[in-house]
């Protein structure tokens, strides 16, 4: 078993690597703390995982319920959205939109058990022509766009219903993008739907690796990243490495890809960590899923300093976050791109509904800027 001087992570992790290869989890030898544990598991978004495996008389009665009503309510809700899924897609064939699950949705399957693998929505991509359709389809089934970027929007419904559509998989932020187009030219089209595609497994990889880079630059990622590697890596033994290493390349990610890869494969099958794996676990278990927003913070007020010849100007930094380029606008309010005079109705438009959306998280965002400029003058 990996060591750590921390019991209940390393008890953690060993439920995670016994879940995950079928085998029921020896009871500790020495005191729990359930309530951390259960937390850390919360948190990490993998409790559907501990509860699958972790025998219940182990814990005491409050946490064990605690864990079984994660378990039972995160299955209703796959199972809700499978169903909703099943719809969609329909739709989206009656509409002729091309389309290919992402991330969890395919991942999922690999799991033990679909349930044991959380998602907090279902991504899909899909061919950016019938956006107009898609927004009639998602409208008419109840659904509001919550938000939009330039490459996605996000639809929620009540009770738990959340899908993000992807018109492209990056877009031009933070010093990393890549075109991904050509995951639609590797892809195959589903027997019983013709316009929907199966993502190669080799593309489902990459695609997962990528995406965990970008968390890790804006703040980091948590142990479900690890055990989705892993368990892409085991039930896709046949992957063309050769093909996935030219990607990276490319990317440049090999070193991470390798990094993440192999310290995944070491964390299940309970192998030597070296210095390095062991201190970029600390740091994944560090934190929750998706990581520390501060971090992220950093690295945006970073590259707004590159970008505007090392200015440290909290005004121009705002004006520039209310008021984003024009490229910006158009990549998110298609509509410019035909009538370019709407772009000042634009600016109003967002300022009002990112206002109302986002009004505490801007105000966050002001405060843990100004708190990096209080740490650049004391550095300096």
């Amino acid at each position: 078993m990996i060591k750590f001087e921390d019991r209940e992570i390393e008890y953690f992790l060993y439920i995670i690597r016994c879940a995950l290869k079928g085998e029921v989890p020896n009871k500790p030898e020495e005191p729990i703390d359930w309530e951390r544990l259960v937390s850390i598991a919360k948190r990490q978004e993998v409790y559907s995982v501990i509860a699958a495996a972790l025998p219940a008389e182990y814990l005491p009665a409050e946490q064990a319920e605690r864990l079984n009503n994660y378990e039972k309510s995160e299955l209703v809700r796959l199972i809700a959205m499978k169903n909703e899924l099943a719809f969609l897609e329909a739709e989206l064939c009656k509409s002729e939109i091309p389309f290919m699950l992402l991330k969890g949705s395919r991942i999922r399957a690999f799991y033990p058990k679909e349930s044991m693998r959380q998602m907090s929505d279902i991504d899909i991509l899909y061919n950016e022509k019938g956006r107009d359709s898609l927004l009639k389809i998602m409208k008419k089934r109840g659904y509001k766009l919550s938000s939009w970027s330039e490459n996605s929007d996000d639809f929620i419904k009540a009770p738990y219903y959340t899908f993000e559509f992807h018109r492209t998989l990056f877009f031009d932020d933070f010093n990393f993008n890549t075109d991904f187009s050509f995951v639609w030219e590797n892809a195959e089209r589903d027997g019983e739907n013709e316009f929907k595609y199966i993502m190669s497994d080799e593309d489902l990889y990459i695609h997962s690796v990528a995406h965990m880079y970008k968390h890790h630059v804006l703040g980091g990622f948590g142990v479900r990243f690890l055990t989705d590697t892993y368990l892409m890596v085991k039930k896709c033994a046949d992957m063309d490495f050769g093909y996935i290493n030219g990607r990276m390349e490319e990317m440049g990610l090999a070193d991470f890809e390798s990094l993440v890869r192999n310290l995944s494969v070491a964390l299940i099958e309970d192998g030597d960590l070296s210095g390095e794996q062991l201190d970029f676990l600390v740091t994944v278990l560090s934190f929750g899923l998706y990581g520390d927003s501060a971090k992220g913070r950093l690295v945006q007020y970073e590259t707004f300093k590159n970008n505007n010849g090392g200015s440290s100007s909290m005004v121009k930094y705002t004006l520039l976050r209310l008021f984003p380029p024009k490229e910006y606008m158009c990549r998110t309010y298609r509509v410019l791109n035909k009538a370019p005079v709407l772009l000042p109705f634009f600016y109003v438009y967002r300022l009002i509904v990112k206002t109302a959306k986002d009004g505490k998280r801007a105000v966050k965002e002001i405060v843990e800027i100004r708190q990096i400029q209080k740490n650049d003058k004391k550095e300096k």
